[in-house]
């Protein structure tokens, strides 16, 4: 007999399925970043957030007792001009390779805590990465110590409409997003990740 706690769950999980659904892909993420070291985060709650360089699924997995993975679309595409630039900057040879872009949505206790926008190296996803599906990036980058991360950049997006197609946020409220690359051999691969309003970056208090 499913408690109250897992019928809820149960309900948000058809719901974000059905969202999910209804998601234009690619969502992508306005191009605003900058260095961490210029764009100043007044909360320091939030900050240590943006700047944890530790795994951030197993963060919020320990604020939840029910964490999720949903796809919202992956495939084999070309990235966005800044994102190419980025990922080229230091290897000029990697302008020829071909790139698949993931997206995804973090959901802790039903509620979506987390857009997350990878751009992988086509070469990574027939090997390292294959068959990634619905299970966190985050869990294979952070148990493989060939994957080394570069600085992080920062976002601030003034309110939530570039992402009304799977929050139900009408207020202004402002994103924040961070970003960075990661090495892997002679590969580079960049993860971007915008905290949505519930996201638990904002509050000091657990969800659990």
């Amino acid at each position: 007999m499913l408690t109250a706690i897992g019928m809820i769950a149960s309900h948000f999980h058809r719901l974000s399925a059905i969202l999910i659904q209804q998601t234009h892909f690619p969502v992508s993420i306005p191009a605003n970043w900058v260095s961490a070291d210029d764009l100043p985060v007044a909360d320091p709650y939030l900050k240590n957030w943006l700047l944890d360089t530790g795994s951030l699924t197993e963060r919020l997995q320990s604020h939840c007792a029910d964490f999720k993975v949903e796809l919202i679309g992956q495939r084999q595409m070309r990235p966005e001009p800044e994102e190419l630039t980025q990922l080229t900057s230091h290897n000029p040879h990697s302008q020829d390779l071909q790139w698949q872009v993931r997206e995804v949505i973090l959901y802790g206790n039903g509620q979506p805590w987390v857009f997350a926008r990878s751009v992988l190296p086509q070469q990574l996803c027939e090997m390292d990465l294959a068959e990634l599906g619905n299970k966190p990036l985050g869990k294979i980058i952070f148990n493989d110590s060939r994957f080394s991360r570069s600085p992080f950049q920062l976002l601030k997006l003034p309110n939530t409409l570039h992402f009304t197609d799977f929050i139900r946020a009408t207020e202004e409220q402002p994103l924040w997003g961070r970003r960075s690359l990661f090495d892997f051999n002679q590969l580079q691969l960049m993860v971007a990740e915008i905290f949505l309003p519930d996201c638990p970056a904002y509050s000091k208090q657990s969800s659990i």
